[in-house]
């Protein structure tokens, strides 16, 4: 049942990527095109059967805390089902562009590597269980949110070059700013404790000595909470938005992003 099941959702992934970039321009008369319609159906079909298969490889024992390819299968997951409830009632289609292979990468991952047994860690107790579960929504949380920065600055740029007519084709500046400030409010703290249950995870496996072998994974997790931290403190207390916050979430996505390679590699 996984092969039917992991067929199917990559079929709707790559259908959905497909439709989502095709006619990717402004709708001329405010209409989205046929097939840009089918994309959000198609995405859904890919989510809903990859949350199935990743059920079955559960009750199979490759469940998300066996080895890093799982759980980016699982963050993914997550980054799909984020973005349908995100994008409801929003013009955020050119985001689809990017989640929908995001959420195809994750897939093949999760399925290719599933049997790779490269958890170092105890992974019974409720810690592992946590971080796992914090690390996947907060490369959910960053993914969408540098997503939204990213639509930033390409409306913004486009605007300026007159190339972009407002409300056309997507949000507006201060609409997109707003959502993307939520995201980044929303995905701090969750982001926090996947580093502080992380840390307790590498400490409950043998103490701190642990640590020295993963200090590329803890400063690349340091910088990305610096980030969106800063990003944070910067609009409460100067009013800082716009090109500067997106910039620095889109940094601390690289730096999440290099952490999930770094974790690959060593599997």
């Amino acid at each position: 049942m996984i092969l039917p099941l992991f067929l199917l959702a990559a079929l709707a992934y790559g259908a959905a990527s497909f439709a989502y970039a095709a006619d990717a321009g402004e709708p001329a008369d405010g209409q989205l095109p046929a097939i840009r319609r089918r994309a959000r159906p198609l995405l859904i079909v890919g989510a809903v059967a990859h949350l199935l298969l990743i059920g079955l490889q559960c009750v199979d024992g490759d469940h998300p805390l066996k080895n890093i390819f799982l759980a980016t299968s699982f963050g993914a997951l997550v980054t799909s089902f984020g973005y349908l409830a995100l994008s409801r009632g929003r013009h955020l289609d050119p985001i689809g562009t990017i989640v929908a292979p995001f959420g195809l990468g994750g897939l093949a991952l999760g399925v290719v590597f599933s049997s790779v047994s490269a958890v170092t860690l105890p992974s019974g107790s409720g810690i592992a269980s946590a971080h796992v579960g914090f690390a996947s929504a907060g490369l959910a949380g960053f993914t969408l949110a540098a997503a939204v920065a990213g639509l930033y600055l390409v409306t913004e740029r486009r605007l300026r070059s007159k190339k972009f007519r407002p409300g056309s084709g997507t949000m507006s500046l201060t609409g997109l700013d707003r959502l993307h400030h939520r995201l980044v409010l929303l995905v701090t703290p969750i982001f926090t404790l996947a580093i502080v249950t992380g840390v307790l995870w590498i400490l409950q496996a043998g103490g701190p000595h642990m640590l020295r072998g993963r200090v590329f994974e803890i400063v690349a997790a340091a910088i990305a909470w610096g980030a969106s931290v800063a990003l944070l403190v910067m609009r409460a207390a100067w009013g800082s938005r716009g090109r500067q916050s997106a910039w620095l979430t889109i940094f601390a996505f690289v730096s999440v992003l290099l952490i999930v390679v770094s974790y690959g590699v060593r599997g």
